[in-house]
């Protein structure tokens, strides 16, 4: 009731607040299309978050920066380096003016539409509560209508609602954002508190943030976020790093963040960034004083989980300065210090008997009209250099070939490191060389990757090796059907999987396709199988997806239904599926899916009022041969697991 009263109050006072130029339902579109094809077991959210960060701060496509626009995964470099060039020479007036671009597509171009603008950023130099050109909130509810044994024992201190609140205030220039979040079965005061500060564009500042923010640079060796760099359908341009310098983050990851104060400014061709973060980890600490885990879920239901939410100190200091050749070309260096308050175990971090360690990196980014390349080369303190050297090369403007390789040289640590791999913990190794390849024909786009990499092992007995190949095919039939055929295997040899130097294959087969029946009515199916083995010991196992969709759109009352029935069947969790599925806006999830069962879900969206935007999602998950879900605090009594939320949406 109070966020109501709060709303209304902002109307009355701001009436000069504007819109953007595309509705909420059009953007989460688009969102959920990018994250289709994604790798089926990334976690998805803070992908997904960022796309909304994104869409909610278009790009000013009339001057385009080409940094912003490689930010996006479906823009390759050379599309990215195409659109800067056009602009410079041709006065955009209109969004349509990009398909006069030779490597501009329909799809590319419908996709773009959401997260660029013709708007100019505001040009206020003070944020006044009376000069406010955007705002936005979002109010969420949703609980799970059984109660599992965690609610039943009174093991969970809070109760088995989860609650989301978000806010952004904006004039052009200077954000202000908070978020609350208390995930089921905590108390209100465990709950995640962030927000931010941010402001652009001022004097000399370029950008600075004080709260919480991301760092991203180079190739993701010594900072990055999780965007862009899973496995997916985009073969020729996903290995390549993508996103800002500097982010803010209101985002639901309570552990991949920073909390301090960072800034940029803009010398001529020099850009310099720094940044300080000082911020509790919530981590495990044994008798010895000696950090063994973290805890990265963020979730404090019981007595236990609170004894690691104060677990290590960690303190960041670090700096970026980017030298910009011409507009497209730049090298970077970034340095970086982090300090712990208590001893790191080295099978976390290698920091040399030391609390704090040092780490710096070279990384360069080379558009070129034959080739584009780019790359990082990083070291602690001079020693255990690993590296990344990457190229994209568009032989034809339907034809692009692109490779990958990496060395991460064990025992090099950098805590904020992800960059594109196999393993979350770089400092453990890894060497890996990527090949990928895109075909566009009129109505045919292939998209086909091979990555071979070799993981030394943590335990000094036996290195694992892996490949996996990748053909992603997408034809469409006309302008109402389009038909998607993708084929999956992967590969990995190691020691004592189910037998001595077993080696396990799984290969997956997917077939969809989409029909938009009417301007206000289109059907959504997939088939999936796997198949997955080990050699010698000969061991199979099988499982089977499929869905059904149904979408339904009411422009004249401005509201929306989807519905998705899916029908699994898998031997054990070993073959699982995972099938991306739709949410209220800002939830991005895809589940896992085994043993035998019916999941359903019914999503519901509706413009209440002019910029209001209530949705629900009821979803339903039933095992056909089970008597109970789940183990321990999170067991569930029968066969059937069903979930609701209710969300309130307002942006202009």
């Amino acid at each position: 009731m109070k966020r109501t009263i709060i709303i209304g109050i902002y109307l009355l006072l701001f009436p000069q607040l504007h819109a953007q130029d595309t509705t909420g339902a059009s953007a989460q579109e688009t969102i959920e299309s990018i994250l289709n094809n994604v790798a089926d077991e990334q976690d998805l959210q803070q992908f997904g978050e960022e796309l909304e960060y994104l869409q909610q701060h278009p790009i000013y496509i009339v001057k385009p920066n080409y940094n912003d626009l490689v930010k996006l995964p479906f823009v390759s470099p050379m599309l990215a380096e195409a659109i800067v060039l056009f602009t410079d020479t041709v006065e955009i007036i209109s969004l349509d003016q990009l398909l006069d671009l030779p490597l501009m597509t329909d799809e590319t171009h419908a996709k773009l539409i959401p997260f660029i603008t013709l708007d100019q950023p505001g040009s206020q130099s003070n944020f006044s509560l009376f000069a406010l050109q955007n705002m936005e909130s979002r109010t969420r509810v949703e609980r799970r209508l059984q109660e599992s044994q965690g609610y039943r024992d009174n093991t969970f201190r809070g109760d088995i609602t989860s609650t989301y609140q978000r806010m952004r205030l904006s004039n052009g220039n200077i954000e202000l954002a908070g978020l609350f979040e208390k995930d089921a079965g905590e108390i209100y005061d465990d709950g995640l508190i962030a927000g931010y500060i941010s402001i652009k564009n001022i004097s000399l500042i370029r950008h600075a943030v004080v709260g919480n923010f991301n760092i991203s640079s180079g190739q993701g060796l010594m900072f990055a976020k999780n965007i862009a760099t899973a496995k997916g359908s985009n073969a020729v341009s996903q290995t390549r790093k993508r996103g800002s310098i500097i982010s803010p983050s209101v985002s639901t990851d309570e552990y991949r963040y920073f909390q301090g104060v960072v800034g940029s400014a803009l010398f001529s061709n020099l850009s310099i960034a720094g940044f300080y973060s000082k911020r509790d980890i919530p981590a495990s600490v044994d008798a010895s004083g000696t950090v063994t885990s973290f805890y990265t879920s963020g979730i404090y239901r019981t007595a236990n989980d609170l004894k690691w939410k104060h677990g290590v100190d960690e303190r960041m200091l670090g700096a970026h300065l980017n030298y910009a050749v011409d507009p497209l070309k730049s090298f970077s260096v970034t340095l970086m210090n982090v300090e712990y308050s208590k001893a790191i175990s080295t099978s976390l971090f290698d920091l040399r008997k030391r609390k704090s360690i040092s780490a710096g990196s070279l990384s360069w980014e080379l558009p070129f009209p034959v080739v584009n390349f780019f790359g990082e080369i990083a070291s602690n303190e001079g020693d255990r250099f690993s590296k990344i050297f990457g190229a994209i090369v568009p032989l034809s403007p339907r034809v692009a070939v692109s490779y990958h390789h990496r060395t991460f040289t064990k025992g090099f640590t950098s805590p904020f490191a992800r960059p594109f791999g196999e393993r979350d913990i770089i400092s453990d190794g890894e060497v890996g060389n990527y090949f990928g390849a895109e075909f566009k024909l009129p109505d045919l786009t292939i998209n086909t990757y091979v990555d071979t990499y070799l993981l030394p092992s943590t335990t000094n007995t036996f290195d694992t090796h892996g490949t996996e190949t990748f053909v992603h095919g997408a034809y469409s039939f006309n302008e109402h059907v389009d038909v998607t055929l993708q084929v999956r295997s992967k590969t990995r040899r190691q020691t004592f999987v189910r037998a001595f130097d077993d080696q396990r294959v799984q290969t997956n087969y997917r077939f969809a396709y989409k029909a938009q029946i009417t301007r206000q009515v289109a059907l959504v199916q997939r088939f999936e199988v796997v198949n997955i083995s080990y050699d010698p010991s000969n061991y199979k196992e099988k499982g089977f997806l499929t869905f059904i969709e149904g979408i339904l759109k009411w422009k004249d009352i401005a509201a929306d239904l989807k519905s998705r029935v899916v029908f699994f069947d898998t031997d054990s969790y070993d073959s699982r599926l995972y099938q991306y599925e739709s949410d209220v806006a800002g939830n991005f999830s895809n589940p896992p899916l085994y043993g035998n069962g019916i999941r359903w879900y019914l999503i519901l969206g509706y413009e209440i009022f002019n910029k209001f935007r209530l949705s629900m999602k009821y979803s339903e998950t039933k095992k056909l041969h089970e008597h109970v879900l789940g183990s321990g605090d999170d067991e569930i009594l029968g066969n059937v697991d069903n979930y609701i939320a209710l969300q309130l949406d307002f942006e202009m």
